[in-house]
């Protein structure tokens, strides 16, 4: 007797990473603030074929959990003074000082017993290459074995206003000490007289983290 067995692999840790269409990027600067879910985002403001991607490649229950939960705008305009350096925010999306980095240095570490959970945002200082404007932010979870999602948000504003967001996400994967890091970035054509900032925005689901951080400003001439 010959027993066949089929395996049938599991879809898990899939990332995808795009730009906003810049149809969905006008709705947003238009709809700022208001009640949406992560699913109305992809919806708005990604490809079809980068929904194509998720669809084909995510679990459709984790999906649905995934965009049921409601969209994390972060803030609409920068602080006075903009600190530089990560920000840590605790299972309460509370912000956590952390005045001498050793908090951060623990978690990082693996050594950190307090905050029990929580989300990590970064954002790069806005540069100039030569030819674009480039700007990055990354996020982490810590404290959490495993995530059902994170994604991460750079978005890139000029005078103010909301111009474009790169974003990556990661679906359904294990979050071992040292925590996994998703970075986005882009790259835009310069205007003049134009000062150029970024703000970094990390969400997550099981467990549920959102956080938001700026980045240094740069003033091209």
């Amino acid at each position: 007797m010959v027993l066949l067995v089929l395996v049938v692999p599991s879809v898990s840790a899939f990332e995808i990473s795009g730009m906003y269409t810049e149809e969905g990027q006008k709705w947003l600067n238009e709809h700022w603030g208001e009640d949406i879910t992560l699913g109305q985002l992809e919806q708005i403001a990604y490809s079809k074929e980068d929904l194509a991607k998720i669809e084909a490649n995510v679990d459709s229950k984790l999906l649905e959990k995934v965009r049921s939960q409601p969209y994390f705008w972060g803030e609409r305009y920068p602080p006075r003074e903009v600190t530089p350096g990560s920000k840590i925010f605790d299972e309460n999306n509370q912000l956590v000082e952390d005045p001498d980095g050793s908090i951060l240095a623990g978690i990082l570490s693996g050594n950190s017993k307090a905050p029990l959970s929580g989300i990590i945002a970064d954002a790069a200082a806005v540069g100039f290459d030569g030819a674009y404007i480039t700007h990055s932010g990354s996020g982490k979870v810590y404290g959490a074995a495993h995530v059902d999602s994170l994604s991460v948000e750079s978005k890139l504003y000029g005078d103010g206003n909301w111009l474009q967001t790169a974003y990556k996400v990661k679906y359904d994967y294990d979050n071992p000490s040292p925590y996994v890091t998703l970075t986005a970035s882009g790259i835009r054509t310069p205007v003049h007289d134009t000062l150029y900032q970024s703000q970094t925005v990390a969400q997550s689901t099981n467990p549920t983290h959102s956080a938001s951080t700026w980045s240094f400003s740069y003033y091209y001439s």
